[in-house]
């Protein structure tokens, strides 16, 4: 069947379906039942988060096509919505026929990560797997998954055989309710420097069309007239599938789901994903919360995740770095310039300093001038490479070394005899299988030469920090080197960063390079305190740290001695207020010492600290507030409890950051 035709199907099919609710009883136990709703002719099976709220429906109806259903107490998150699947060799669309649907079962992981929202993570859901058969006898599995923060669901092929399957078709679609609000990223059309999920969010009514056929990309955002916020993902993409976005149109409000265009990295590769038999999609993701602030907490894309694949985590450390090629495009071809980042590292007691582009090309001094400075100077290095290949055609370099693996594995060994800690890789351009496979390639091979990584013109997080430990950071954002670039961003800017903190780095670590006083091609309108608060907003295993050494140097010594102090890894956090393009605020705890980041998109206002958080005793706050004017800090320290509450003033584009302290006497 031609694949217009397909979607057809499931469009009538999402529109003629309403799942019957649980019964009261069986939400209240969490346990699923399997209802005839004969006013659709079709057989639901649904599952409850263990607190109950929230609850995944699968439907088959009379045709034997497969819609699903998201509910949060009595609100619709998602009405029915498609499903189905297209392989090479078989369709799962309609006429399915249903198998077996086990008992329910729960779900209670334990793991530990070195960076990220919080080290230990306990996960409690449930999980159901429902079976069907498609009229030749080839089978699917659809999994549900259910947690108190989201839900979600993916397909298995559950029959063994060699002989690979090639899908051509994912019919998945999420449909929002009407009324609601987006909050949505366009997907970069491919070209020379794109796919990179480096657009700017839009605020869109449902329904809105993608302003260029290559669609939207994910996280999408949704406010529903119910008042719940769902942010829509995926997670634990392996090497057998592609990457994700969203189709352009959204008729009767569905986003479906769609693959890397042809064009994608150069057009090297094939889109359609290549599998054996079994084989499984990853999961479609969609978190929830009752307020936006809910979301920043949530951990479900690592919870879905793959376990983790390093043994011995011990020599992964998440650090902050000094970065030159922000304040200086050329310095990473002179060593001297280098050097005096490192010393500023050094200074600021940062763990590391980043070499950028070009640095196997110096033209004064060398690269093992730099290496030997950083070493007596107990800063570790980051190189950055090109990650190039055939899908990008990009010159910076060093390019090359990082795509055939016995090339690779010979780099990184030289860089473990250097003594290098961690690597920058860039300008991938493509979400199809091929890349996708070269990242986790890559970062198999880096895991045994102790490399950190990060990733810069890359795809989305999904879930690899969990399974790769030392994956510290992915760009995939329209960051602070857009004020390089960009003549609109600094007028956006301010919207934009708060939008972030509820949409992009909700789902993984984020590299927007934050931090920077000073201005580049287009000024800042965003205050100082504003962009200090960044540093606590934004959640990145590697810090990058981005401003000059002269622009840190110069900063008071409240703001020097902040920056000594805050982490780039959290024991706990937590969403306090705000909501997309308006403002935002944040408070993460490292051991005992609690931060608060607050940022302001719009007028000048009063924001009341509530410090219920604190545990019992006293405690030393450190406030660092917007001054009299956008380049000025004010400071003050106070003891506070857990009773305290705290009116700060906050400069229209501003912001503040707290570091709370336990007094000894606690």
């Amino acid at each position: 069947m031609h694949r217009r035709r397909f979607l057809q199907t499931i469009t009538a099919a999402s529109a003629a379906l309403a799942a019957p609710p649980l019964s009261s009883a069986a939400a209240a136990a969490g346990v699923d039942i399997a209802t005839q709703a004969r006013e659709t002719g079709g057989t639901s099976w649904s599952l409850t988060s263990p607190d109950g709220r929230l609850e995944i429906a699968l439907t088959l109806n009379a045709s034997g096509a497969l819609t699903w259903r998201v509910s949060a107490g009595r609100a619709v998150v998602l009405a029915p919505s498609p499903l189905g699947l297209r392989r090479h060799d078989q369709a799962f669309v309609d006429g399915l026929k249903f198998a077996a649907a086990p008992d329910p079962t729960a779900v209670d992981d334990r793991y530990e990560m070195p960076h990220g929202k919080r080290r230990q993570h306990v996960v409690s859901g449930r999980e159901r797997v429902v079976s069907f058969a498609n009229a030749a006898g080839a089978k699917l599995d659809v999994i549900l998954r259910a947690h108190d923060d989201g839900v979600a669901l993916r397909y298995r092929f559950p029959e063994t055989d060699p002989t690979p399957r090639r899908l051509y078709d994912e019919f998945t679609g999420f449909t929002i309710p009407s009324g609601s609000t987006g909050w949505m990223l366009p997907h970069q059309p491919p070209g020379r420097y794109a796919p990179a999920y480096e657009d700017l969010f839009r605020e869109v009514r449902i329904g809105t069309a993608a302003p260029d056929p290559s669609g939207w990309s994910l996280p999408a955002l949704f406010e529903t007239p119910a008042g719940a916020w769902l942010l829509i993902t995926e997670a634990d993409l392996d090497a057998t599938y592609a990457a994700s976005h969203l189709a352009p149109d959204a008729s009767h409000n569905t986003y479906r789901l769609a693959f890397p265009m042809p064009g994608d990295g150069m057009g090297t590769g094939e889109v359609d994903p290549l599998s054996t038999l079994p084989w499984a999609t990853p999961w479609r993701v969609v978190m929830i919360g009752r307020t936006a602030a809910d979301l920043l907490a949530s951990d479900l894309v690592h919870d879905l995740s793959a376990p983790s694949r390093v043994k011995d985590p011990s020599w992964i450390k998440p650090g902050r770095a000094a970065w030159s090629w922000w304040s200086a495009n050329d310095s990473p071809k002179h060593a001297e310039a280098l050097n005096a980042f490192t010393d500023l590292a050094a200074e600021m007691g940062w763990e590391y300093a980043l070499v950028d582009a070009n640095w196997n090309a110096m033209l004064s001094g060398r690269i093992e001038d730099v290496i030997a400075h950083a070493r007596s100077k107990d800063v570790g290095l980051l190189l950055w490479y090109n990650s190039g290949g055939p899908h990008n055609d990009v010159t910076e370099a060093p390019r090359d070394r990082m795509y055939e693996r016995p090339v690779r594995r010979e780099e990184m060994e030289q860089l473990r005899n250097w003594g290098i800690k961690g690597i920058k890789v860039d300008f991938w351009q493509s979400d199809k299988p091929d890349r996708i496979q070269q990242y986790r390639d890559l970062l198999d091979d880096a895991a045994e030469f102790h490399l950190l990584v990060d990733f810069h013109g890359c795809t989305l997080p999904r879930g690899w920090s969990r399974e790769f430990p030392h994956l510290m950071s992915m760009e995939a954002v329209a960051g602070a080197e857009q004020y390089k670039f960009r003549a609109d961003y600094p007028m956006r800017a301010p919207a934009h960063n708060t939008i972030l903190a509820f949409t992009r780095n909700v789902v993984g670590p984020m590299d927007y390079t934050p931090v920077t006083f000073s201005d580049a091609q287009f000024p800042h309108r965003t205050t100082n305190a504003h962009e200090l608060a960044l540093a606590v907003v934004f959640e990145s295993g590697l810090l990058h740290l981005a401003d000059s050494v002269d622009s840190y140097r110069a900063q008071p010594e409240a703001v020097r001695t902040f920056l000594r102090q805050v982490p780039a890894a959290w024991d706990d956090t937590r969403g306090l207020w705000g909501r997309p393009g308006e403002s935002v605020a944040i408070v993460r705890r490292h051991d005992r010492t609690w931060y608060v980041g607050a940022l302001n998109a719009g007028p000048a206002k009063t924001e009341r600290l509530d410090l219920s958080f604190l545990g019992t005793g006293s405690w030393t706050l450190t406030l660092i507030r917007d001054g009299a004017d956008d380049r000025s800090f004010a400071d003050e320290t106070r003891t506070v409890t857990a009773a305290t509450r705290i009116a700060v003033p906050v400069r229209a584009r501003g912001g503040f950051v707290a570091r709370v302290v336990a007094e000894r006497s606690n």
